[in-house]
C-alpha cells in the first residue's frame, strides 16, 4: 500500500512540475526577431575604361563601311572617357570629335548635353537602382552613358610592310551610347563587404558622327589630288546584354560589367550613297569585298566597363 501510495505521491508532483514549467516557459518565451531585409541601394559608377571589341573580323564597322581589308579585323576604342593624361579636354572624346568638326551633325541628346558650361558635354557615368523582392533577389534599373572615338589611322588591323596613309580611306568616328538596362541580383540587394553579381538587358540610343572622305592619293591623282572629306550624322537604337560583378555596400568599390551589343544596323553608312570619288574608281581602288557597301551597319561584339562606384 505504502509504494501505491508513494507512486501516486510522485505522479501528481511530476504533473504539477510539467504543468509549471510549461507555462513558465510560455511566459519567458520571447517573440521570434523581425527577418531584416536590406533595403534599396543606388549605385553610381564614374571614372571608366572602356575597352571595345568586335564579334568577328569582318564585324568592325569601317570594314563594314568602306569594305577596305586594312579595316579587317580591326581594333575598337580603348582607354578612359574622363581625364585621360595626355589628352585634351576634361572629356577627350568629345574633345576630339568637336576639333574635328562634327558638331554640327551630333545627334539631338548630345547637341543637347553640348550646351553644358566647360564640358561641353555629358560625363560618362552610371546610375543603377537595386531593390529587394519577396523572392530574396534585387532587381535593378539603371542608365549609363559613355562615348567612344575611332580613328581609321589608329584602329586599323596590324600589317607588315609598306603602309601608306592613302592606301584606306579617312574615316573618323564618334559614338554616344544612352542606355537604359533592367538588371537581376541572384544574391539580393548587395550588402556592405559583399560582391554583386548581376545579369540583365536593355535598349541604347547611339548617336554617331561621321568625318569620312579620300586623302590624297599618287595612285588615282586624276581623282584624288588633295584630301576631300564630308561630315555625316545619324542615330539608332541598339539593343544589348548585361552581365557583371561589383563590390556592394554602403562606400566606394568597383564594378567590372560586359555589354554585349546586338547585330541590329544602328549607323549610316556615309560611303553607301557617297563615295566622294566616282564609285568605280573607288570600288577599284579601295573596295576589297566584290559587292556593293551596306546603307547601314552594326557594332556587334563586346564593350568592357571598368568603373569606381559609389554606393548608398
Amino acid at each position: 500500500m505504502f509504494f501505491i501510495r508513494f507512486v501516486r505521491i510522485l505522479f501528481i508532483v511530476a504533473s504539477i512540475l510539467v504543468l509549471f514549467t510549461t507555462g513558465s516557459y510560455s511566459q519567458e518565451e520571447e517573440p521570434p526577431a523581425p527577418v531584416e531585409t536590406a533595403g534599396a541601394v543606388w549605385r553610381v559608377g564614374f571614372w571608366e575604361i572602356l575597352h571595345q571589341t568586335f564579334s568577328s573580323d569582318e564585324d568592325h564597322p569601317f570594314y563594314q563601311m568602306t569594305g577596305t581589308s586594312r579595316f579587317k579585323g580591326g581594333q575598337g576604342f580603348f582607354g578612359l572617357t574622363v581625364f585621360d593624361p595626355g589628352t585634351k579636354g576634361i572629356i577627350p572624346n568629345v574633345q576630339n570629335k568637336n576639333d574635328d568638326g562634327h558638331k554640327s551633325k551630333d545627334g539631338s541628346l548630345t547637341k543637347l548635353f553640348s550646351y553644358i558650361p566647360l564640358l561641353n558635354g555629358l560625363l560618362p557615368f552610371s546610375v543603377e537602382y537595386i531593390l529587394p523582392t519577396e523572392l530574396n533577389v534585387g532587381v535593378g534599373l539603371c542608365f549609363t552613358h559613355t562615348n567612344i572615338w575611332m580613328d581609321d589611322e589608329k584602329v586599323r588591323a596590324a600589317t607588315s610592310g609598306a603602309d601608306p596613309s592613302y592606301a584606306t580611306p579617312l574615316i573618323r568616328m564618334a559614338s554616344h551610347f544612352y542606355m537604359f538596362s533592367a538588371s537581376l541580383h541572384p544574391f539580393g540587394v548587395p550588402a556592405p563587404d559583399d560582391i554583386d553579381i548581376f545579369l540583365g538587358f536593355g535598349f541604347s540610343r547611339v548617336e554617331s558622327t561621321i568625318r569620312y572622305g579620300i586623302r590624297s592619293n599618287p595612285a588615282i591623282v586624276d581623282y584624288a589630288p588633295v584630301t576631300q572629306t564630308e561630315i555625316s550624322g545619324s542615330a539608332g537604337i541598339m539593343p544589348f546584354r548585361r552581365m557583371g560583378i561589383a563590390s556592394g555596400g554602403d562606400s566606394f568599390g568597383f564594378m567590372l560589367e560586359f555589354l554585349f551589343p546586338g547585330k541590329r544596323e544602328i549607323i549610316d553608312n556615309p560611303f553607301a550613297g557617297n563615295t566622294i570619288i566616282d564609285s568605280t574608281i573607288y570600288d577599284a581602288t579601295y573596295n576589297n569585298r566584290g559587292e556593293s557597301l551596306p546603307s547601314k551597319v552594326g557594332m556587334p561584339g563586346g564593350i568592357t566597363r571598368l568603373s569606381w562606384t559609389y554606393s548608398f
